[in-house]
């Protein structure tokens, strides 16, 4: 979409284009009515959605891609403004493309993971091309623009396939008779934990943290002694509730703190490294499918829960019961042992099973191998998944034909393995009580006790479709598993993701897929090669990353037209990351031309907790065609421009209307805005750029580049003034600026530690502990007065501040010197406030000790204290700020005493 002259007629047909306008958000508008709780009128009101926040409209919207698009009168404003002719998406697409660049625009993403980036430039018009090093990925991406997008017969035929396997698996099964009892009941889940036999027991200890089977079901197990055996005995029963209270409690727990604990004497326990012993444990080799007699960490098998469909009143009931194994429900897992051995080479050989190594020396990887010895990666798995999941494999390389349905059933048993593994918990909750996957957080975690699922379970995991789209792609894509480094496809627009600063182990986590689909990967794609070659990924930092990353981008740079640009989708808040990435970035040929931010993550997604990054900024970036010299003393006033001007412009968006900056954006903006100044120059003092990239830096040693960026941030700091603040910011010291900006962003909402750290590096303050109530990484909270009371106090003008009698500070704080903010005038201005709120809102004594802590100054200062007070007083009107509520009162108070005040 080309930019006009009029910045906010842009955005709002942006938003129209994207259907994130009122009408559009009102279309996607799913209903509203039964959705909130307290309409009391039949029937949507457009008039109460519209006064809600977009965050709070999309709670209620489907989501754009979702949708067929703009509307008809939607499309009657985009036209004219973009002199287009379109009706829908594509049309658009195709028409603007067609303008730029004189063919349909071609999209690449170089680190397309799962393809999400190659799929949406494909549904919305775009030619795309996809690649990643990882053949996983290429998978993925090659499923998403073939599967997905394929159309209705394409995943009508994955569908039809993926059923023939499944009930011929099940029929196979079934004959086998390994999930079935003599009372017609069938396994609906198996439970197996590790037990271990500790120096000086006589009995082999079950391992498990808790031993609560079902909280609603009130179902958990219990060990017996067995005279004359070495081996407990489970016993499976339902409890009372205040017993099921102990077993939440982790009453019986075997396991705790890394320690084996005795089911009888709790006060007996042994370290579980020191069970691995000095030497570690036996290593497994490729045909050790169970442990051997001699390993310390042995399985067992401790409860099966049955299902069996009965007729209660003329209808179906499927009634379900836990129990521990019998003597023939042992015998079958000693079936399904011999069953496994008699196809083990045969299936390995042709890929059912996998068959590789699992990597030394991985992050990840190297987990299985030291706790547990498996050095493969079907060692993950037990004869029973091996077994039953080999099966599903053979039948469906069988029946399927085409490449659809080939990679359809790849991706299946790719579900199967992390939905059934050694590595997938039982889950007891009340919700619940079934197995989770096993990528409930970024690792490979060997569990001491942990689920199985059974051939009922695989209609759920099984299946890559529940229902079709009937929606097909205008273009099929490419999709290449080659290095970014020896791409040689042309793209209009690269978008792109780097691995920068990855938490993520990518290459090695995605070997665990790879294992399964190996040689059936192979016959589906003979021309790609089926492994991870983890020694070209790029990861990490330090120099040989820096110089892949230029590689890599120097490259894209090379396959697009002087015309195209890049996306740079980045994560990071840090301004020496984004040093290093916009030196790389520089090196490769190109320069930043824009930014924004995307809200990415919320408190309320997925399981992580923490001070996590919740935006994404978005860089855009163009060849740097000229390479003119840049100098130094000549950038630093650009930049400041750039800052405010980038600031104003973002400023001037969100007058009149609902804020879409916050101040995250701002900040991440300011770094972008300096991006935008450096890369521009093809050198900096005569500095070349590569020589920059690469150089060796000491400890504490900045760039010019992360010297600028952080700048920039204080440039952002100083010109972001809160709202009232305005008259007394210039004569406020920059502790003082940021102690009042940091209440500024809590009164909006604002708890992310990594917020107020940003702050306190624009505006350079060292340590923003003493002036926090609370440094939790999603609930910071600034300090109030009467919570600060007499503390980081100290000297005005070198006059010792009388604090009623108050005790000196002690330790570190008395140690290391004041702190700056402690001889702030509006330090011992809150210091007043909290004497007010003290003497139930009399502003007498804190009147007078600011006549006593100042003296004649006082005078000179008490227009300014009258307006910082006022401002304080406002504070708890705000949401979420009750805290400031007696602190605020007092201030108000104290602001009218002290504006009646007279010499």
């Amino acid at each position: 979409m080309p930019a006009s002259s009029d910045a906010k007629k842009d955005r709002e047909i942006f938003l129209k284009i994207l259907t994130m306008d009122d009408a559009g958000t009102w279309d996607r508008c799913k209903d509203f009515s039964s959705s909130v709780p307290w309409r009391t009128v039949d029937g949507p009101s457009r008039e109460m959605f519209d006064a809600l926040t977009y965050a709070e409209r999309i709670a209620y919207c489907d989501r754009p891609e979702n949708v067929e698009g703009p509307s008809v009168a939607a499309w009657a404003e985009i036209n004219p403004h973009l002199g287009t002719t379109a009706t829908n998406l594509s049309e658009l697409i195709e028409q603007l493309g067609q303008r730029t660049f004189g063919h349909t625009p071609r999209v690449g993403d170089s680190f397309c993971g799962g393809g999400s980036v190659p799929f949406e430039a494909a549904r919305i018009g775009c030619e795309a091309f996809g690649s990643d090093l990882n053949p996983v990925a290429g998978l993925l991406t090659w499923a998403s623009l073939n599967l997905l997008g394929g159309g209705q017969d394409v995943q009508e035929e994955v569908m039809r396939v993926q059923a023939a396997a499944l009930a011929a698996a099940d029929q196979q099964v079934t004959t086998w008779g390994i999930e079935h009892n003599a009372q017609g009941e069938r396994a609906d889940a198996y439970l197996y934990c590790v037990e271990v036999k500790p120096e000086g027991c006589d009995y082999f200890i079950p391992l498990a943290p808790s031993w609560l089977i079902g909280e609603k079901s009130k179902v958990v197990a219990r060990w017996q002694r067995m005279p004359g055996s070495d081996r407990l005995q489970p016993e499976i029963v339902v409890v009372s509730d205040a017993e099921l209270k102990l077993y939440k409690d982790k009453k019986g727990a075997t396991v705790a703190n890394s320690r084996v604990i005795d089911p009888f004497d709790a006060n007996r326990s042994w370290s579980v490294e020191a069970l691995r012993g000095p030497d570690g444990l036996r290593r497994w080799s490729n045909v050790d499918i169970v442990p051997q007699a001699g390993d310390v960490f042995q399985e067992r098998l401790y409860c099966i829960r049955w299902v069996k469909t009965v007729i209660r009143n003329g209808k179906p009931k499927e009634m379900r019961r836990y129990a521990a194994p019998d003597a023939t429900d042992l015998a079958r897992e000693a079936q399904i042992l011999n069953l496994l051995c008699q196809r083990f080479d045969d299936w390995q050989r042709e890929g059912f099973i996998p068959s590789k190594a699992i990597p030394e020396g991985g992050d990840k990887t190297e987990e299985p191998i030291r706790t547990r010895g498996w050095t493969h990666w079907h060692h993950l798995f037990t004869p029973r998944q091996l077994l039953t999941h080999g099966l599903l494999a053979e039948v469906s390389s069988s029946l399927a034909e085409s490449k659809a349905a080939q990679v359809g059933c790849l991706l299946g048993l790719g579900r199967m393995a992390n939905w059934d593994s050694r590595l997938c918990v039982w889950d007891s909750s009340p919700a619940n009580e079934k197995g989770t996957h096993v990528f409930t957080n970024q690792a490979l975690n060997p569990l001491f006790a942990f689920s199985n699922r059974p051939t009922l379970k695989w209609k759920t995991s099984w299946p890559v479709f529940d229902a079709v789209s009937s929606q097909a792609l205008r273009f099929s894509g490419k999709v290449l598993p080659i290095d970014a480094r020896d791409l040689m496809d042309t793209c209009d627009l690269w978008i792109t993701d780097p691995p920068y600063a990855d938490a993520i182990n990518y290459h090695e986590l995605g070997d665990f897929f790879l294992a399964w689909y190996d040689r059936q990967l192979a016959k589906a794609f003979p021309e790609w090669t089926p492994d991870a070659r983890a020694e070209l990924a790029v990861r990490g930092d330090g120099e040989d990353f820096r110089r892949s990353m230029v590689e890599i981008y120097k490259n894209l740079a090379h396959h697009m037209p002087d015309n195209g640009l890049q996306m740079v989708m980045f994560t990071h808040q840090d301004p020496a990351v984004w040093a290093d990435l916009g030196m790389i970035l520089w090196a490769a040929g190109l320069k930043a031309t824009a930014a924004w931010t995307i809200s990415t993550e919320t408190e309320a997604v997925g399981i992580k907790k923490g001070n996590y990054v919740q935006g994404t900024v978005c860089l855009v970036l163009r060849k740097r065609v000229a390479n003119e010299p840049g100098f130094m003393d000549e950038v630093y006033p650009l930049v400041e421009d750039e800052v405010k001007r980038q600031i104003a412009s973002m400023q001037a968006l969100d007058e009149g209307g609902e804020p879409n900056f916050n101040d995250a954006d701002y900040q991440l903006a300011a770094y972008a805005a300096a991006l935008k100044v450096l890369t521009q120059y093809g050198n900096l003092d005569g500095k070349d750029v590569e020589h920059e990239v690469f150089a060796v830096r000491g400890k504490g040693e900045k760039s010019d580049f992360q010297t600028v960026i952080e700048r920039a941030l204080g440039i952002a700091c100083d010109t972001l003034i809160p709202r009232g603040l305005d008259n007394a910011w210039r004569d406020l010291s920059l502790v003082e600026r940021y102690y009042l900006r940091s209440l500024d962003i809590e009164s909006r909402g604002e708890r992310r530690k990594g917020m107020y750290e940003e702050l306190a590096r624009g505006f350079g303050v060292l340590d923003i502990k003493p002036l926090l109530k609370s440094d939790k990484a999603n609930g910071t909270r600034v300090a109030t007065p009467t919570g600060l009371a007499a503390s980081v106090m100290g000297q005005v003008n070198g006059v010792q501040v009388a604090t009623g009698g108050l005790p000196a500070a002690r330790g570190r704080a008395a140690a290391s010197g004041p702190h700056p903010f402690a001889a702030s005038p509006l330090r011992h201005l809150m210091f007043a406030v909290r004497e007010t709120a003290a003497a139930d809102n009399s502003p007498e004594p804190g009147r007078q000790y600011l006549r006593d802590t100042f003296g004649q100054g006082y005078w000179g200062k008490r227009e300014g204290f009258i307006g910082l007070l006022e401002w304080l007083a406002a504070l708890g009107n705000a949401e979420g700020m009750n805290e400031w509520a007696t602190d605020s009162e007092a201030a108000r108070i104290l602001a009218g005493r002290l504006r009646n005040d007279h010499a």
